[in-house]
């Protein structure tokens, strides 16, 4: 997230093709942060394709790259763009099935170094000032939480974790990982890592198949748990919603009577943390507080994915049936939309 003669021309060129796609720009106007500020929208692309990318969206004035990545570097980002994260004049992308992680600048969007020697990459945070946690494991095997450092790009450490690992999180001073189980889906476990140490400090026991996971307005940690599946008749068992007390420890879990939500990116926070925002037929809002989960929808549909625009406050719910991504605000009327590249499925801001 975050040069040589053929860097600063790659720079170039990547400046004057952004700026035809975007074709509103003045031509002398150059690729900046400040330009590339607002809404990257993941998009995984079609399994085996190597299309998927990012779509860049700017909510001032409505401006949007499709296809992000290949207008800056003029080649394909990869196969199944999984999660994005900025870290300073740097960003970094899980490519899950190319086994990669691509790094690019922010002021540009070109490459400037992919990093290798992945099974499976599924989601990135940033653990702390220095260093970003890639999580990995390909539904069996090789199961780690990887380092990066941010001044050398390298992987400097990883940590053995059980099958599964799935989104990553930083809250307060930790990182929160959830353990999905990986192919099998039965995992039912949040883990606790210490970036100072990079040891896991804690182990929350939670519903089953936890994949995705949020921090409220006091640090205490929400976790999307899909339930272990059962076919041919595809029912689910132990899914629901479960909030850590991170303070106790206690865990509290709010079971969900069906489960309709196709992706893996199913929960999300109010700027201030007090709403907490899920999927499941349907996009539900709940207080940070609340006892128990609502009856009814605030907006119905079905959502690959949704996340909350911490300026404004609106809902982004991403549709893969239709690749695009559609804006409410918090009473769930719909604002805005626009085309994405396909199956988006989470949103990253940078304003």
């Amino acid at each position: 997230m975050k040069t040589n003669l053929l860097q600063k021309a790659m720079l170039l060129c990547a400046g004057a093709i952004i700026m035809l796609v975007s074709c509103q720009k003045d031509p002398d106007d150059d690729i900046t942060a400040k330009n590339l500020k607002g809404m990257f929208v993941v998009c995984e692309g079609n399994f085996g394709s190597a299309e998927g990318d990012i779509t860049w969206y700017n909510p001032d004035d409505g401006k949007t790259v499709k296809s992000l990545y290949y207008s800056a570097n003029s080649t394909e980002l990869g196969d199944i763009a999984q999660s994005f994260v900025i870290a300073d004049t740097l960003g970094f992308i899980a490519v899950n099935n190319s086994q990669k992680v691509t790094v690019i600048n922010m002021k540009s969007f070109v490459a400037v170094k992919t990093l290798n020697n992945f099974s499976y990459p599924r989601s990135i945070t940033r653990a702390n000032e220095k260093t970003v946690y890639v999580a990995n494991g390909n539904g069996f095997a090789d199961n780690y939480i990887y380092s990066i450092d941010l001044a050398t790009l390298k992987k400097t450490d990883s940590l053995v974790v059980t099958t599964g690992p799935e989104s990553l999180i930083t809250a307060g001073n930790k990182v929160y990982a959830t353990i999905s189980g990986g192919w099998n889906n039965d995992g039912n476990t949040v883990i606790e890592i210490d970036p100072e140490t990079f040891e896991i400090t804690k182990t929350y026991t939670v519903g089953s198949c936890p994949v995705d996971l949020v921090a409220d307005n006091n640090m205490n940690i929400w976790v999307y748990c899909k339930g272990i599946a059962s076919y041919p008749d595809i029912t689910y068992t132990g899914m629901g919603l479960c909030k850590i007390d991170r303070t106790t420890g206690k865990v509290t879990t709010f079971p969900f009577t069906e489960m309709v939500s196709p992706g893996i990116y199913n929960v999300a926070a109010s700027p201030d943390g007090k709403t907490i925002y899920y999927l499941n037929n349907g996009l539900f809002a709940v207080e940070s507080a609340a006892t128990s989960l609502p009856a009814s929808a605030l907006i119905n549909g079905s959502f690959y994915g949704i996340d909350v625009d911490p300026k404004s406050g609106n809902l982004v719910g991403l549709d893969a049936v239709n690749s695009k991504a559609v804006i409410f605000n918090t009473n769930g009327i719909e604002q805005d939309s626009f085309e994405t590249g396909d199956f988006p499925n989470s949103v990253v801001f940078s304003y």
